[in-house]
């Protein structure tokens, strides 16, 4: 199974991908198969993709910046995504693990490969359960209108990392009708890519177990966590989210910057 990353040209989550690979390999060794997918032309990203050895998928998205919000455009890259049943370097994979790139494999994730859940897999968050202000959201795709009703309560699964059946979602177009979904209510949603999925899949959701997709603000996140999901503050933020940079935080942050030369470290002010 491969492990899949999703970029965009901002240059920060380059170093957060240098981690995220580089972790992932320590645990795994080299041979493990990953793949970024990428939609921009910054040679940047080409170097660092080169540097590291990361295969390249050129892609092209539906969901084009210029049909998302712009309080989007900040996080471009995480909606690529919901589109991997059609990214063609994917069309051989019937199970991909996406995993956005502020995350560090702390623990073997072999265990996850052996998980085929109907539509996706995603940990819950933290959080409290919550309502949409709509009843049900609708849409049309080829000629008619179509009705996804809201959860109630919706509980929210975190999209940082996702276990996605891509062979189902091609199955009777349903990542056809996701996406159509996506375009036309992209404006009524408040979390990114995030709240698409829950909203559009709720209950087809299966919940993956708490470690594959850990915060280091969570206590016990140093003793469980397989996969560490820097949700929140990023490892080189020292003011941001005060509230968050607690628990496990500072252990995890030097874990994460372990695995960064000196030289990339002169960019941070640590």
């Amino acid at each position: 199974m491969k492990v899949v990353f999703c970029i965009d040209d901002n240059p920060a989550y380059l170093s957060l991908l240098k981690v995220a690979v580089r972790s992932l390999r320590s645990v795994h060794g080299a041979e493990i198969s990953c793949l970024c997918v990428y939609a921009g032309q910054d040679k940047r990203v080409f170097e660092t993709l080169e540097n590291e050895a990361v295969p390249l998928a050129r892609y092209s998205p539906r969901l084009s910046p210029d049909l998302l919000p712009d309080r989007f455009h900040r996080c471009l890259g995480c909606f690529l995504k919901l589109e991997l049943a059609l990214v063609p370097e994917l069309a051989q994979d019937a199970y991909v693990l996406y995993c956005d790139v502020d995350v560090l494999f702390f623990r073997p994730i072999i265990e996850l490969f052996g998980l085929a859940p109907k539509y996706m897999g995603m940990a819950r968050e933290a959080t409290a359960p919550f309502f949409h202000e709509y009843q049900a959201l609708e849409y049309e795709f080829q000629g008619r209108k179509c009705f996804v009703p809201m959860p109630f309560p919706i509980w929210t699964f975190s999209s940082g990392v996702v276990l996605f059946n891509l062979q189902r979602l091609r199955h009777r177009s349903v990542v056809e009708h996701f996406l159509a979904f996506c375009r036309q209510n992209v404006d009524r949603i408040g979390n990114l890519d995030q709240s698409l999925l829950n909203y559009f899949f709720g209950k087809r959701i299966s919940r993956l177990a708490d470690r594959w997709n850990r915060p280091p603000y969570q206590s016990d996140c140093l003793d469980t966590a397989h996969i560490v999901h820097f949700h929140g503050p990023k490892p080189w933020e020292k003011t941001a989210f005060p509230d968050l940079r607690i628990n496990c935080f500072e252990t995890m942050r030097d874990v994460w910057f372990s695995y960064l030369r000196e030289d990339e470290k002169k960019r941070f002010v640590l």
